[in-house]
């Protein structure tokens, strides 16, 4: 079964300064993997704990933030992908005048995800933050060469959890395909109006909608003439070994190639 979730940004125009929203996302249709859609409007601050039992990832859907972490601070705009660093406090800040709507993701660690970061703490010590539209871009054999394709959160940054975003208009389709060696969720982006099919079930991807495609079900996106296939797809694997996936299906393009690539920050805080 398809399950579905509208996320509509809430209009904070008659709340009161410091007002901050709390909803959960598809609740308890990926294992391990918490969804917020926070909205917040300043002056206001967020602090999250460091924490050895979670990865705590953020995308940004609309308004302006600043993160701050340690001894540094990083401006968040529309559109934004934030992977925290590891087991490291950080604080959201909202400035007075200003609204910010976001998702928080909140991913458990198993035994083999801490192996996994254990290998190589430098990398999970570091802020992982860019516009997605300046995001690389892939592409893959079971969409049209006019679709456009970037990786959002590659593989390695998180354990057991990639996302990446599709766009194309219609008349176009993302293949039939199947992968049971992950959960995955899209989020409808501006303008998106296309069909996913899973197992014979049909549901309409609008913007601001989380879809759930089920586990290991045959899948496809379809889009018609005149509409917009839009929408960011998140991964989560079952194991560390299913993650290769990622690197097998997508070929990244050459970094000459990639004119409209702006810089992502990759850094210690």
């Amino acid at each position: 079964m398809i399950n579905t979730q509208n996320i509509s940004i809430i209009n904070l125009e008659k709340e009161m300064q410091g007002f901050c929203s709390f909803k959960k996302v598809l609740s308890n249709n990926v294992g391990g993997v918490t969804i917020e859609r926070i909205s917040m409007k300043g002056p206001r601050k967020i602090s999250e704990p460091a924490s050895i039992g979670f990865y705590n990832v953020l995308l940004s859907l609309n308004g302006e933030a600043i993160v701050e972490l340690e001894n540094s601070s990083f401006k968040l705009g529309n559109a934004h992908i934030v992977k925290l660093p590891y087991n490291k406090s950080y604080v959201i800040y909202i400035e007075k005048g200003k609204e910010f709507h976001f998702l928080s993701f909140q991913k458990s660690l198993d035994q083999a995800d801490q192996d996994f970061i254990s290998q190589n703490l430098g990398d999970h010590s570091k802020v992982y933050i860019g516009a997605i539209n300046e995001c690389p871009v892939y592409t893959e054999d079971i969409k049209s060469s006019k679709t456009l394709n970037r990786m959002i959160l590659p593989e390695g940054k998180v354990p057991r959890f990639c996302m990446g975003s599709v766009k194309t208009e219609g008349p176009d389709e993302v293949a039939e395909h199947e992968h049971p060696m992950l959960d995955q969720l899209f989020l409808g982006l501006e303008g998106c109006n296309c069909i996913c099919m899973a197992d014979g079930e049909e549901t309409t991807l609008i913007e601001n909608m989380m879809l759930h495609i089920p586990l290991g079900s045959k899948h496809s996106v379809t889009v018609k003439e005149g509409e917009t296939l839009s929408y960011i797809w998140m991964d989560f694997f079952l194991t560390i070994e299913g993650q290769k996936y990622m690197n097998e299906q997508h070929q990244m393009e050459e970094e000459q190639n990639r004119a409209d690539r702006s810089e992502i920050i990759e850094s210690n805080p």
